[in-house]
C-alpha cells in the first residue's frame, strides 16, 4: 500500500496553520495515503503495543503506534475496492465489512508486530443466501457481531458468532428485515439506526433466534446514521447523516417512555450544512467524527446538557458535506484518539479530557411567566443557548473564568450578567427581561432618475433575530408594523430596477422610516425575489433561490475534496443565487434525471441601441461511477415572445475540483430580434444518463453598449484597449484614431446611457486616465467625433 509519511516538519507547520481552531486536542502525529479513507478501529495487542486499523477505499492498513508520533503502516490487507468499509476486532481478529464484495474479512493480528494471516467468509445462509457485503457491523461484550447493511435480510441486521471458534464466524440469527446503517449493543439488548426510516430501534436478542422489537424512536433529521449507549446504559446517542443535523441525546431507561434530553451541534458552522457521521461513548465524553468539521468532544456527564470541551479539525476546506473526519476511536488504554480523515489520511491525536462549566437557569418576564425562544450567550464566545416553553436552559463552555453572559429576545430588552464559571460545577443564572414598545416603520421607494413612486417594490429589513418585508404601495409608500429597535440591513428592489442595498440601519420609535431611490436598470443580484419562475420536471435539484448558496464537498476516492455545490455567489454586491437544490443532502441537491429551468420575468429591450446580456454560471457535471466528467450542461436560451432560439450551451470547465464561477456575455441581436417581450431561459437536463449536476445562475444584466447613436458606428476606424479592467480606482485608456478630429471626445455612459464621464481627446492617440470617482457599477466608453462613434467597451468598476 502506498502511503505518504508527514514528516515533524510538516506536522508542526499543519499544527500552526489550525492551532487557533483546535481546543483541548493536539496532534500527535499523521499518516496519509494515496486514497480515500474510509473507518477506522484500534487495536490493543497482549503485549501492550498499539495500532490503528485504517479502512481505505481498496482494503486495511494495518499501522503500528510504537512511535505515535511518527505512525508506520506495517502491512496492507487489500480488499474489494469499496467507498465504505468498517472494522472492530474481538480477541486477536479483526472483522472487516464493505458494500461491494468478499462478505466479512477476518484477520489474525495475533502474531503482530511480525505478520498477519485474512480470509475471507462468504457463508451460505440457508433461507437468505450467500453473504457477499454488509455496510457496517459492531461486536457485543458477548462476542456477538452485528452485521448491518447487508446484501441479505433486506439490509436487516445478521447475527454472528465470533466467540466460539475465534477467526471461524458462524451464523447465528437474524433481527426483522428492515435495512439498518448501524448497530450498537450491550446486555442483548441491541439499537439499530434504521436509516431509511429515520428512527433508532430497539431489540431483545437474547434469543439469537428469536429476536423481539421493544420500541422504535425518530431521531431529528429523521436519517439515522448511528447510535451509541452511555457507560450507565440509561442515555442513547445519535447521530443523522445529513446538513446541520445535531447530535441527540435519550433517555432510553424506560422503553415505554423515550425521552429527548438535548440537541447539540457546533457552534462555530451553524447553519453551513456540517454534517455528523459518528458518535462513541468513553467516560460519559462523546468523540465525534463530525466530516469538515473534524473530531470534536463533548461532554455528557450531564446528558441534558452537551456542551463541546474539544475539538480538532483535520480539514481545512469548506463546511459542509462528506470530505473530512469519517471515524474517530477513543478506546486505546494510551487514551489517544485515532481520526481518519477522508482526505487527510490518519491522524492521532492526543485529547485533554476536561468537563464542562456549565450555566443554567430561567428566563422570564417582569410577571414572572417564562419566556420561550429567549437567547442566553457568552458574549465574545461561541456557546449560546435558547430557553424551552417553561422558560428554561442549559449551555456551557470549557474553559473556566469570569465571562459576560447577555440574555436576548425580540421585544425584550438585552440584560447582561457577569458569571464566574468553574470546571465540573453548575452556575445557575436566573434573568429577568422587560418588554420594549413596539413601533410601526414607514418609509417610501421612488425612482432616482425620475423622482416617481415606485409601486410594487420589495423592502427586506433584517436584523439579527428577525426579518421583515414590505411591498410599496401604488404612492410609493410601505409600512411595517411590530417593529422593534435595532440595527437592520436593508434592501430593496424590484424587477426592472437595479437592487439596492442600503446597509446597515440603527431603527428605532426615534427614527422610524427612511427613503429609497431605486435606479433603472435590468439586472437581479439574487438578494430578493424579483420574480423569476422554476420550470421543468425534475423532481430533486431543482433551481431555488439561495441566500446565500449551501456548500457541499465530496471526496473522491482518490482522496481529493472537490466542491459539490458551490458555498458562495459570485462576486457581486449581493451574497445569493439561484442553484440547483440549495441543500446538504446530495441525494435531494444534484440533479440526476429530468430538466430544471429558470425563467426571467419578462424585459424590454425596444429602445436600446445594442442590447447585450451577461450573467455568471457555475457546474459541476461528474460520473459518480467511473469519475469521469459528465455531460451535463447549462442551455442557456432567449425568446422575443415569438421565437425562441439557443444561444450557448456551458459545460464543465475542464477539471474536476476546479469549478468556479464563469462570465458568459451575449448581443441579443446575434441570436433573435430585440424586442419588448423578451426573456432568458437557464435549463439543466439530467438526461437520464448515470451523471449527476449542480448549476447556479447569479449576477444577471441586461446592458446597451449602442448607447443612443450620434453618429454612424465605425468600429474599424477607432481602437480603444482598458486596463486594469475590472478596476477598483482609476482605468488606463489606450486608444488610437485613424482619421483624428478635433470634436473627438472619450465618452463613458451609465447603464442608463447617460453621460459619467466626458473628456476631449486632443490626439489621435495617446492614454489616459478615467473613472477615478466612477461609484462601484458597471459602465461603457466610446469615442465620438463629427459622423462618427466607436464600439463601447465595457467597465467594470470595483
Amino acid at each position: 500500500m502506498k502511503f505518504l509519511y508527514t514528516s515533524a516538519l510538516a506536522i508542526l507547520f499543519f499544527t500552526s496553520a489550525i492551532s487557533q481552531s483546535n481546543l483541548n486536542v493536539s496532534l500527535v502525529g499523521q499518516l496519509g495515503y494515496d486514497q480515500a479513507v474510509n473507518d477506522i478501529w484500534g487495536y490493543a495487542a497482549p503485549d501492550g503495543s498499539e495500532y490503528a486499523l485504517v479502512c481505505v477505499q481498496n482494503g486495511v492498513s494495518i499501522v503500528s503506534l510504537a512511535d505515535p508520533a511518527n505512525p508506520e503502516e506495517l502491512f496492507f490487507v487489500s480488499g474489494a475496492n469499496s467507498g465504505w468499509r468498517d472494522i472492530k476486532t474481538w480477541g486477536t481478529f479483526a472483522y472487516v465489512t464493505n458494500e461491494t464484495s468478499g462478505g466479512l474479512a477476518v484477520i489474525d493480528l495475533a502474531n503482530l508486530p511480525d505478520a498477519i494471516d485474512s480470509w475471507d467468509w462468504t457463508p451460505n445462509i440457508p433461507g437468505l443466501g450467500t453473504l457477499s457485503s454488509c455496510h457496517n457491523l459492531f461486536i457485543d461484550e458477548f462476542g456477538y457481531a452485528y452485521l448491518a447493511g447487508c446484501n441479505l435480510n433486506s439490509g436487516g441486521i445478521l447475527f454472528v458468532d465470533v466467540f466460539t471458534e475465534p477467526g471461524s464466524p458462524s451464523y447465528a440469527g437474524k433481527a426483522r428485515p428492515v435495512y439498518s446503517h448501524d448497530a450498537y449493543a450491550r446486555g442483548n439488548i441491541l439499537y439499530s439506526a434504521d436509516i431509511n426510516a429515520g428512527v433508532f430501534s430497539v431489540h431483545d436478542v437474547s434469543d439469537k433466534q428469536a429476536a423481539t422489537l421493544l420500541a422504535t424512536h425518530p431521531t431529528p433529521a429523521a436519517f439515522t446514521h448511528n447510535c451509541w449507549l452511555s457507560d450507565d446504559g440509561a442515555v442513547l446517542f445519535t447521530t443523522d447523516e445529513t446538513g446541520d443535523a445535531p447530535i441527540a441525546a435519550y433517555d432510553v431507561s424506560d422503553l415505554n417512555n423515550i425521552r429527548e434530553l438535548d440537541q447539540y451541534r457546533p457552534f462555530a458552522t451553524l447553519g453551513e450544512g456540517v454534517i455528523p457521521h459518528n458518535v462513541h461513548v468513553w467516560d460519559d465524553y462523546l468523540i465525534v467524527s463530525y466530516y469538515t468539521d473534524g473530531c470534536i468532544v463533548l461532554d455528557a456527564s450531564r446528558p441534558d446538557n452537551l456542551v463541546e470541551v474539544g475539538n480538532f479539525d483535520t480539514f481545512l476546506g469548506a463546511s459542509g458535506g462528506f470530505s473530512g473526519a469519517w471515524g474517530a476511536y477513543p478506546f486505546l488504554p494510551s487514551r489517544l484518539i485515532l481520526v481518519s480523515d477522508r482526505g487527510n489520511g490518519l491522524y492521532v491525536l492526543q485529547p485533554n479530557y476536561v468537563r464542562a462549566c456549565y450555566l443554567e437557569g430561567q428566563v422570564s418576564d417582569t410577571n414572572g411567566n417564562g419566556l420561550l425562544n429567549a437567547k442566553v450567550k457568552f458574549v465574545d464566545e461561541l456557546p449560546f443557548a435558547e430557553t424551552d416553553f417553561s422558560g428554561g436552559y442549559k449551555t456551557g463552555i470549557a474553559t473556566a473564568g469570569s465571562y459576560t453572559v447577555e440574555v436576548s429576545k425580540l421585544g425584550y430588552q438585552p440584560v447582561q450578567a457577569m458569571v464566574e464559571m468553574e470546571n465540573g460545577q453548575v452556575t445557575l443564572l436566573n434573568v429577568e427581561l422587560e418588554a420594549l414598545e413596539s413601533f410601526t416603520l414607514s418609509g417610501s421607494v421612488t425612482g432616482l432618475d425620475s423622482g416617481e413612486p415606485v409601486a410594487g417594490a420589495l423592502v427586506q429589513i433584517t436584523g439579527e433575530e428577525v426579518s421583515y418585508e414590505a411591498v410599496s404601495e401604488e404612492d410609493g409608500t410601505f409600512l411595517v408594523s411590530g417593529v422593534f429597535a435595532g440595527t437592520y440591513e436593508v434592501a430593496a428592489g424590484k424587477w426592472g430596477y437595479r437592487t439596492v442595498l442600503a446597509g446597515t440601519q440603527d431603527i428605532d420609535a426615534g427614527n422610524p422610516g427612511f427613503e429609497i431611490e431605486l435606479e433603472k436598470g435590468i439586472e437581479d443580484i439574487f438578494m430578493l425575489d424579483l420574480g423569476w419562475t422554476v420550470s421543468g420536471n425534475a423532481f430533486f435539484g431543482k433551481f431555488q433561490l439561495a441566500v446565500p448558496p449551501i456548500g457541499v464537498s465530496a471526496t473522491l476516492p482518490s482522496g481529493q475534496s472537490v466542491t459539490i455545490q458551490p458555498g458562495q455567489d459570485s462576486e457581486d454586491p449581493g451574497n445569493g443565487c439561484y442553484v440547483t437544490g440549495n441543500t446538504s443532502d446530495l441525494q435531494q441537491g444534484v440533479l440526476v434525471t429530468g430538466i430544471t429551468r429558470l425563467n426571467s420575468p419578462l424585459f424590454d429591450v425596444s429602445t436600446m441601441g445594442e442590447p447585450w446580456v451577461s450573467f455568471e454560471s457555475w457546474l459541476l457535471t461528474v460520473n459518480p461511477n467511473t469519475l469521469a466528467l459528465g455531460n451535463d450542461e447549462i442551455v442557456v436560451k432567449i425568446s422575443n415572445g415569438d421565437t425562441t432560439v439557443t444561444v450557448t450551451s456551458i459545460g464543465h470547465p475542464g477539471v474536476l475540483g476546479q469549478e468556479a464561477w464563469q462570465y458568459t456575455e451575449f448581443k441579443i441581436s446575434d441570436f433573435i430580434a430585440p424586442g419588448s417581450q423578451m426573456q432568458a431561459i437557464f435549463e439543466v437536463n439530467g438526461g437520464g444518463t448515470n451523471d449527476v449536476g449542480e448549476a447556479a445562475i447569479d449576477n444577471f444584466l441586461v446592458f446597451d453598449t449602442g448607447i443612443s447613436a450620434v453618429g454612424t458606428l465605425d468600429p474599424g476606424a477607432f481602437e480603444l484597449k482598458a486596463f486594469p479592467n475590472p478596476s477598483s480606482a482609476a482605468f488606463q485608456l489606450a486608444y488610437h484614431i485613424e482619421e483624428w478630429q478635433e470634436d473627438a471626445q472619450l465618452v463613458v455612459y451609465n447603464l442608463l446611457g447617460q453621460k459619467a464621464e466626458t473628456m476631449a481627446l486632443r490626439e489621435s492617440e495617446g492614454q489616459v486616465e478615467v473613472g477615478r470617482n466612477l461609484e462601484k457599477g458597471i459602465y461603457f466608453v466610446r469615442i465620438e467625433q463629427r459622423g462618427q462613434v466607436s464600439a463601447g467597451l465595457k467597465l467594470i468598476r470595483q
